[in-house]
């Protein structure tokens, strides 16, 4: 799970039992929360996880925090990034062109590079939408970014009522393997199945 991993997923619900779980299985875990969700289920004290240290970036502090983490992550044990959808949030609507584009991929960069660097996977989700090419289909937000450089592209929603982790691309694990994870609540996940 070295270098850029992508998590990605419809059901934000989803999305957090699943980056809650991966926070209660790590030492150390940067978190670089963009949507504030698990923030706000973590103050809250629905989430039961390891050492984690949140960072909530905003359009000022951007810098600052890109250079705070950077120099935590050697301490670490995954750094999440979540969610690529979100960071275009962070500024005014007229800044919303390519130079955004071209800011989120320089700072995931950086991030996958220390990362390589000190040996700490870096994950990054995204929310699939809807494009129009050749037909509407389903597209993660960065896309270029995240098929193209990415070691391993999961996805996660749910089946039936057990949280489902499908893999997309792994190097040593066959695409389309579905991880189950029965009773998947923030609180419950102690067991995971394989589905055929």
């Amino acid at each position: 799970m070295g270098g850029l991993n992508t998590l990605i997923f419809t059901d934000p619900y989803a999305k957090l039992c699943y980056t809650a779980l991966l926070t209660s299985q790590f030492d150390r875990v940067i978190y670089i929360d963009l949507d504030t969700t698990f923030t706000a289920y973590f103050n809250a004290g629905f989430l039961h996880t390891n050492r984690v240290d949140i960072y909530l970036p905003s359009e000022g502090r951007l810098a600052v925090m890109t250079k705070d983490v950077l120099e935590s992550m050697g301490d670490s044990s995954l750094v999440i990034f979540d969610s690529v959808n979100s960071f275009y949030n962070l500024f005014p609507i007229w800044q919303r062109m390519g130079s955004l584009n071209h800011l989120l991929s320089v700072l995931i960069m950086l991030l996958v590079r220390r990362g390589v660097d000190v040996n700490v996977p870096v994950l990054a989700t995204s929310m699939l939408r809807y494009r129009k090419e050749g037909g509407w289909v389903q597209s993660p937000a960065s896309r270029r970014l995240l098929q193209h450089k990415s070691a391993v592209k999961l996805s996660v929603d749910w089946h039936k009522n057990d949280l489902a982790l499908k893999i997309v691309q792994h190097e040593s694990i066959e695409a389309g393997r579905i991880f189950v994870y029965k009773s998947a609540t923030l609180s419950k996940f102690d067991s995971y199945k394989y589905e055929s």
